[in-house]
């Protein structure tokens, strides 16, 4: 019979392709990592993973392996808190890997939701960049990632991985409390053709990056930016100096200050597409409850009002 903690280790090399990186996010030593995939080759009696100087693939026998391993070690999770649950000792529990302004933005709605509907459940969160997410749901450390992609460059599917699609997430314009559009309600890109811009990183390939200067191309001119910058915290603040305005999703809107006024994008507004993504196949009840509730979370925020003060 398979040995789950060997599988455990198995499954962590594949979805890394490297001995160093596994040990590292085990927490055990590298050669501890080698003998768990001997004893392992020894028991099934074949190889499955080849190394090499370029790294670890796996053998046609790792392949059929790795897809049984996710099932087996998740039929395991569920199984043990099933047990626990029935005896009183623990509680249904669901870990959920996200990117930062999601964790910030869309997670305390989506947990408020997942407590509606499942009071006995647990959550837990990891900020997690999006590869990393889907690592760690493929390696069995959590069960939803939610990652973000733009629609014009969406990222390559994992096997072994289901993208479900939560919302599309708008961005708006922020504006200093005392700039001239400050009292408008909303505004097109084109009305701010002569404005400085602050902005995602744009010589990045991340999806918020892509969605605005697509925004841009679409709005027919070449943006003046005048600052750039992946934290959304430092953009609103910089829109608050009045030195630009800035283009922010709406889920990095959440916070407030009082020197700071969002307007929504008049037509259709660029947007970043929010994904969950679960493993194939998964048939636990807590999870469907959880991508449920990232949706349901994901309207009430874009229901936001349209003029609202932010941080």
């Amino acid at each position: 019979m398979l040995d789950l903690k060997l599988l455990t280790t198995f499954r962590e090399v594949a979805v890394r392709g490297s001995f160093s990186e596994a040990a590292v996010a085990l927490d055990f030593t590298q050669p501890a990592v080698s003998q768990h995939i001997s004893r392992l080759e020894s028991a099934l009696g074949t190889r499955v993973l080849e190394r090499s100087a370029r790294g670890v693939t796996l053998t046609p026998a790792g392949e059929v392996l790795v897809r049984h391993a996710s099932a087996l070690l998740d039929a395991a999770r569920r199984a043990e808190e099933a047990v626990r649950d029935a005896a009183g000792i623990g509680r249904a529990q669901v870990r959920v890997g996200a990117f930062a302004s999601a964790a910030a933005g869309l997670l305390p709605g989506a947990t408020r939701e997942l407590r509606a509907r499942r009071p006995d459940a647990e959550l837990t969160l990891v900020v997690l960049e999006d590869e990393q997410a889907v690592d760690a749901l493929l390696a069995g450390r959590s069960d939803v990632a939610v990652i973000v992609q733009s629609p014009l460059a969406p990222k390559e599917q994992r096997t072994g991985v289901d993208y479900l699609p939560i919302s599309d997430d708008e961005m708006r314009i922020a504006v200093a409390a005392d700039h001239p559009l400050a009292t408008r309600t909303s505004i097109t890109l084109e009305e701010l053709c002569d404005e400085p811009w602050l902005v995602a990183e744009t010589g990045g390939t991340c999806a918020d990056s892509n969605v605005v200067l697509n925004a841009f191309r679409g709005a027919g001119y070449e943006p003046i930016v005048r600052f750039q910058s992946d934290d959304y915290q430092a953009l609103q603040g910089m829109a608050a100096s009045g030195i630009g305005v800035a283009m922010i999703p709406t889920m990095a809107l959440v916070s407030s200050r009082s020197d700071v006024v969002v307007l929504p994008v008049r037509g259709r507004a660029p947007a970043r597409q929010i994904i969950a993504a679960v493993r194939s196949g998964e048939e636990d009840p807590l999870v469907e409850h959880m991508v449920e509730s990232l949706r349901a979370a994901s309207r009430t925020l874009a229901g936001r009002p349209a003029l609202s003060v932010v941080a």
